[in-house]
């Protein structure tokens, strides 16, 4: 019976600690101006990182005061996680490039990850999520 109530103690242990969810505050800064959005895509897999937003874990958009954006994601499952973001100066939705696919707008990652002739890997961008974290993005232009 003893061994029985140490198992369920550890199995109710196991159970909570993979329900945690956490808040994950975001503020990017260095944008040139107020004007557009800031997009940002959070990522919880290499797949499709930071290219298609539509493999993004979830997808948010922020207003941009005195050059900063600020952005809370609620009740995330702990883990891995990276964020990709882009200034949408022009209002287009969508990150502009010119002829070489070199981005004409603001774009940021997460740790300040850059790419070397291309953009940052996830590898270079994730970071844990165990607690309620904020972290900080400088836009580069």
């Amino acid at each position: 019976m003893r061994s029985f109530l140490i198992f369920a103690c550890i199995a109710l242990t196991c159970l909570s600690t993979s329900a945690q969810q956490y808040n994950l505050d975001v503020a990017v800064s260095g944008m040139h101006s107020d004007k557009g959005t800031l997009f940002l895509s959070l990522y919880n897999a290499e797949k499709g990182y930071p290219r298609d937003y539509k493999a993004a874990f979830r997808l948010a958009n922020a207003r941009i005061v005195n050059g900063i954006a600020s952005f809370r994601f609620d009740k995330l499952p702990a883990g891995t996680y990276a964020i990709a973001c882009y200034h949408d100066e022009n209002g287009n939705r969508k990150l502009d490039v010119n002829f070489f696919g070199i981005p004409t707008e603001g774009t940021g990652a997460s740790n300040n990850a850059a790419g070397i002739l291309g953009p940052p890997s996830f590898r270079n961008a994730k970071f844990p999520l165990d607690r309620d974290t904020a972290i900080a993005i400088r836009i580069k232009y």
